[in-house]
């Protein structure tokens, strides 16, 4: 039986999810290139046909290089390069890109649970909060383009009659969303999970031909899995992240967190807050065991389909956690929070409660608050970005090392530069200069010397900030002074931590090359330290 339209329609529903997502994040179009957009911008200038991002990993290098194998994403991005240069158009096509994500949530919850939970779910995803990174960072289409990808596979298998044809599209588009991004190696669990949840009682005369779309995804992911293993020369991914059994555990707990708090809001700096993602998590439950409880059966399993589905897509990223103060990370819950806007409209959809849904119209304006200040963050990121790279510019003569004893590698939840900063010095007029960068600043204020170092015989620095400019330390992994290029950091003494995972002091020791300048970030500016 197919499901009911509803008086808006298929189309109309789409549609207004999709703008209504992209209108969300238009104020970042102005933001530029920020962090790994420079170095992504360095691989699409090297690409030379269709087949070269075939045989190079993502950062453009050859075979038995590690790191990730995305050579759709770079074709992606090569051909947005080759259209125009300017960074604008790139933030453009991710909105369209993040608009066709939120229309495709519609038509596949609608597949499952009919067009009122569609709607319901479609402006959940839409206005989710986590989205930022993914939409308002030109590098986070990789996941834009993945999901989009993905779902349209999963979308055909639900929808299409078995044939060829429709095994043949499901091959092609599961490939290519593998190809953009490794997440997508979980799509046969996902579509098995749909599948299981919209099940009918029997699967008809022939159930294998009902499950075939799991086995057609799984054939391709192995096939994608040979490619990738001789080009980058094994599993890829960052390095030093090997994932543990506590690694695992605390970056499931952080998504977890972080997916159902707002990412404006510093919850290891006020634990309190962790009670609203608590009070998430116990009202999906409750609604779920309401729904059995009802003997609404269709409805529970659609709910707990969401829910599974949100921790399946979270496996391939169990070595990444999420930093619930910068929010960095934010971008690896795109495909799980489409688990999550499953559920909602699974169990929102069934209800005719005015406080229900008035509940969740408020937490939807939240939410939409929410998405326009994370916006705003990555235009304002953007505009300090151009600034600080004129700073630099100024202070630094021509062939000379830098040293940036600080670094702003982020302003709140937009990224600034986490590790790209020599290569956007480079690639913005001075490729003369190398640039070693040493402690990160989580800037949430921009606000001029909170940032201060003092030299110490030996070569070390000693530095001293705010809780609002505080240095980013990690949570999980070693605790011991981190490797930079050319520098050795750490944070100091325990009693200086402002709040779990930053810290108020910190040492760093650089090496010092021949014609080495100093500098640092003091909170808004760049800063030249004088060195005998």
């Amino acid at each position: 039986m197919r499901p009911r339209l509803g008086r808006f329609g298929v189309a109309s529903g789409a549609v207004g999810c999709a703008l209504l997502g992209a209108l969300l994040y238009a104020p970042a179009s102005s933001s530029g290139r920020l962090a790994d957009d420079w170095i992504l911008l360095r691989t699409v200038r090297h690409v030379t046909g269709l087949w070269w991002p075939f045989t190079h990993n993502d950062l453009g290098q050859g075979t038995g290089s590690g790191h990730f194998y995305r050579p759709v994403w770079v074709l992606w991005n090569a051909g947005v390069y080759g259209v125009s240069h300017s960074p604008t158009f790139a933030h453009v096509l991710n909105l369209v890109l993040f608009a066709i994500v939120c229309a495709e949530v519609v038509l596949l919850v609608r597949r499952v649970a009919g067009m009122r939970a569609a709607l319901i779910s479609g402006v959940t995803f839409a206005l989710f909060p986590t989205h930022g990174e993914s939409v308002a960072w030109i590098s986070g289409n990789t996941d834009l383009l993945a999901v989009a990808l993905g779902l349209a596979a999963i979308i055909l298998a639900l929808s299409a009659k078995p044939s060829l044809r429709r095994e043949l599209g499901i091959a092609a588009l599961t490939a290519l969303a593998a190809l953009a991004k490794e997440i997508a190696m979980v799509l046969p669990a996902l579509v098995a999970i749909l599948l299981w949840a919209s099940a009918p009682d029997a699967h008809g005369a022939n159930p294998r031909r009902y499950w075939r779309p799991v086995a057609v995804m799984l054939a391709t992911v192995a096939a994608v899995l040979i490619p990738r293993t001789l080009v980058i020369g094994g599993i890829g991914g960052y390095g030093g992240q090997a994932l543990t059994p506590v690694r695992a555990a605390g970056a499931l707990a952080s998504f977890i967190l972080g997916a159902l708090s707002a990412p404006q809001i510093q919850l290891l700096e006020h634990p309190v807050l962790f009670l609203v993602p608590a009070a998430a998590l116990m009202l999906l439950a409750a609604g779920v065991f309401a729904a059995r409880r009802r003997r609404e059966v269709r409805t529970a399993r659609l709910a707990l389909a969401g829910l599974a589905w949100f921790l399946v897509a979270l496996l391939p990223v169990l070595n990444q956690p999420l930093d619930l103060n910068t929010a960095n990370g934010d971008r690896l819950l795109l495909l799980p929070s489409v688990g999550l806007a499953i559920a909602a409209g699974a169990l929102l959809g069934r209800t005719r409660r005015t406080v229900v849904l008035a509940a969740w119209g408020l937490v939807a304006v939240l939410c939409a608050v929410s998405c326009v200040l994370s916006a705003l963050d990555w235009r304002t990121a953007g505009m300090e970005s151009r600034r600080l790279l004129s700073e630099i510019d100024r202070l630094a003569p021509r062939g000379v090392h830098l040293i940036a004893l600080s670094v702003p590698s982020d302003y709140r939840v937009a990224h600034l530069y986490p590790d790209a900063l020599e290569a956007a010095v480079q690639e913005t007029g001075r490729p003369d200069l190398s640039l070693t960068g040493c402690m990160p600043v989580h800037a949430l204020s921009l606000r001029p010397g909170q940032v201060s170092f003092t030299p110490f015989p030996g070569g070390l620095w000693f530095g001293e900030t705010t809780a609002r400019d505080p240095f980013d330390t990690p949570v999980l992994g070693s605790l011991e002074p981190q490797p930079s290029g050319d520098c050795l950091f750490g944070k100091a003494p325990e009693e200086a931590q402002a709040t779990l995972g930053t810290a108020r002091t910190a040492f760093v020791v650089p090496a010092t090359p021949s014609r080495t300048r100093v500098i640092y970030f003091d909170g808004r500016d760049m800063r030249l330290i004088e060195t005998p």
